[in-house]
């Protein structure tokens, strides 16, 4: 069974969230539909063409090529890995593995499910170019996606994980969002992202995890892998 965070603080943006009696889609959402939430409607367009914040996002993108280091790059191709574990990087030791945490595993892998069925539609809206493929003086590196730009898949990913993670191990709730924004930040190193997409990867993470929080099941499941992590790391319920 697929099981919120308990009265946690909920974003100004859920009052935006839209709800509709529309049919259900063909993918089977676990806690949040598409027809539930529309980024869409949520967010600001990515800068036009030929604007001058693009100019800006562009330069900074080539500005993040010509200062990262070896180290930089090699963290960046390793974070095209989008699994839970990979994001969490660093962050709790040798027992976070999905041996360890079934709960939370299969937990995640429903809200990621949804998040991406969501992002997929909303990507689709505007099809923004990726950096590479707007200017040939940025040298992208780690696997090129061919999907829309804006807004950031991985931004998306690594905020939410951060966000879910954060409440169930307060104690390391700094620590959690410095890595959840490193993780999109990356995507701009890696010259697959301009910075705007990974603002507005940001922003879709927060408006999902305000839906989120309203689902009973997500509550339910919400704390039983909440139980899991807190009991594996050696941490009072």
């Amino acid at each position: 069974m697929r099981r919120f965070f308990p009265a946690a603080p909920v974003c100004i943006l859920a009052l935006f969230v839209l709800f509709s009696a529309a049919p259900s889609a063909a993918f089977e959402a676990s806690y949040v539909s598409s027809q539930q939430l529309n980024l869409a409607k949520l967010l600001a367009p990515p800068p036009a063409p030929e604007s001058n914040m693009q100019k800006a996002d562009l330069s900074a993108v080539l500005s993040a090529q010509e200062s990262r280091t070896e180290q930089q790059a090699d963290r960046a191709v390793k974070d095209n890995n989008t699994s839970l574990f990979r994001i969490a990087d660093g962050l709790f030791g040798d027992q976070f593995t999905p041996e360890k945490l079934p709960k939370l595993t299969v937990f995640y892998n429903h809200v990621i499910g949804d998040a991406v069925a969501i992002l997929a539609l909303t990507k689709d809206v505007w099809n923004r170019p990726r950096p590479f493929a707007v200017s040939a003086g940025v040298h992208a590196i780690g696997e090129l996606s061919t999907s829309g730009s804006y807004p950031s898949g991985h931004a998306t990913r690594g905020q939410l994980t951060a966000i879910i993670l954060a409440n169930m191990v307060p104690e390391k709730s700094a620590q959690i969002y410095a890595r959840g924004r490193e993780y999109g930040e990356n995507r701009i190193i890696a010259g697959v992202h301009f910075p705007s997409d990974i603002e507005g990867g940001r922003l879709s993470a927060t408006a999902i995890a305000a839906v989120l929080m309203q689902n009973d099941q997500f509550k339910m499941d919400f704390n039983e892998a909440k139980a899991e992590l807190r009991n594996v790391l050696g941490l009072a319920p």
